[in-house]
């Protein structure tokens, strides 16, 4: 069962009908103390330091350094290899599979892999994880982490709204603990300093040849504000989503 996806059970007795998420089935297994670990599918981001092509295993290493061993499928062989030669210029890769994890939630390993992939290198989700690690302070004694929630929600929210057609944003974290994402296009500047507590964003936009200079602010946590952005990078970009 994937992030998202429920299954619905209606009985004579319970006329509502009872949602069997991921979630509450993690719950339904380690309620018996038996359990030590459980598996189900996941999909998780980073990089990939170890490869053996002797006994076709990997390792997958996350921001936080925790590595995760996974079985190599020859069908993904060369994508894994390529990855791994990658692996000191920072080359990511998306990988989906089934993981077993512990009863804190922690990924143990994976059992198999359904697909993997390389990261394009400024693949949002992978970037804004990589700001989970910052603490306060971090930039020369000053600045604020960004919080690991409002990462989250800006990451889903990415993944939500924004097409794939469209060029991605550079991602950087403001001393103020927000993000800034910037767009160099053609003929114009674009930036959006976003807040990441009241989920609004400061548009700017500056047209070097005329010098034209726009600004806007943005309510990011609904989706008009995101329908707003995403037509005018369609317009400045030329592109279609």
């Amino acid at each position: 069962m994937r992030d998202g996806e429920a299954i619905e059970f209606v009985t004579e007795s319970h006329p509502e009908p009872v949602r069997l998420t991921k979630d509450t089935r993690r719950k339904l297994v380690l309620a018996s103390t038996c359990v030590k670990e459980l598996t189900e599918e996941t999909s998780i981001r980073g990089v990939i330091p170890e490869a053996d092509q002797d006994d076709l295993t990997f390792e997958i290493q996350l921001t936080s350094g925790h590595k995760v061993s996974a079985p190599m499928p020859p069908q993904h062989m060369d994508t894994i290899l390529q990855a791994f030669s990658g692996y000191r210029s920072g080359t990511r890769v998306f990988v989906q599979g089934i993981g077993r994890f512990n009863r804190t939630n922690r990924l143990l390993k994976f059992e198999s892999i359904e697909y993997i992939s390389i990261l394009d290198p400024l693949d949002i989700p992978a970037r804004l994880d990589e700001f989970h690690q910052l603490k306060d302070d971090w930039l020369d004694g000053y600045g604020l982490a960004p919080s690991h929630e409002g990462l989250t929600w800006l990451a889903e929210a990415f993944q939500q709204y924004y097409p794939d057609e469209l060029p991605l944003p550079y991602l950087y974290p403001t001393e103020e603990g927000g993000i800034q994402a910037e767009w160099p296009l053609d003929d114009t500047e674009v930036s959006i300093e976003i807040d990441l507590k009241t989920q609004t964003g400061q548009w700017h936009a500056l047209n070097l040849a005329t010098r034209e200079d726009e600004a806007q602010e943005l309510h990011l946590g609904e989706a008009s504000g995101w329908q707003w952005l995403i037509g005018r990078i369609q317009t400045l970009s030329g592109g279609a989503a």
